[in-house]
């Protein structure tokens, strides 16, 4: 895979958050958990602190997940992460045609996420 001419290094603190199913509200409105959301949003923060503008092309990442257990669905997780970066690290995360996740056991919880546009001839 080739590398763009920008990459950008982020790391989540804490606690990764998996993305949580949506919720049925009392008048049938569905909404999404708000643990989750506040977890996407850390995610947005994080992203702009370096990403000051949305790759247009298409993404590749690699995402390193540090947690204490090794328990939770890393694809709930992945979801939760590429929703937080939605609109800030890209347009929209259908741009994203490379992905590795995995997962580390380690008492200092967090997530390091490298992401860079794919270059033309990648």
């Amino acid at each position: 895979m080739g590398y763009g001419k920008t990459t950008f290094r982020v790391t989540i603190p804490g606690r990764p958050v998996p993305k949580g199913r949506p919720r049925l509200g009392k008048n049938g409105n569905v909404y999404t958990p708000a643990r989750t959301k506040q977890y996407e949003q850390l995610v947005g923060w994080k992203v702009k602190e370096v990403v000051r503008k949305p790759f247009t092309g298409d993404v590749a990442m690699d995402i390193k997940v540090y947690i204490k257990c090794q328990c939770g669905d890393l694809d709930n997780l992945e979801k939760a992460l590429l929703d937080g970066m939605n609109g800030i690290a890209y347009i929209d995360d259908k741009q994203v045609a490379a992905l590795a996740i995995q997962r580390f056991k380690d008492k200092n919880e967090r997530v390091e996420i490298e992401l860079w546009e794919m270059s033309e001839d990648a």
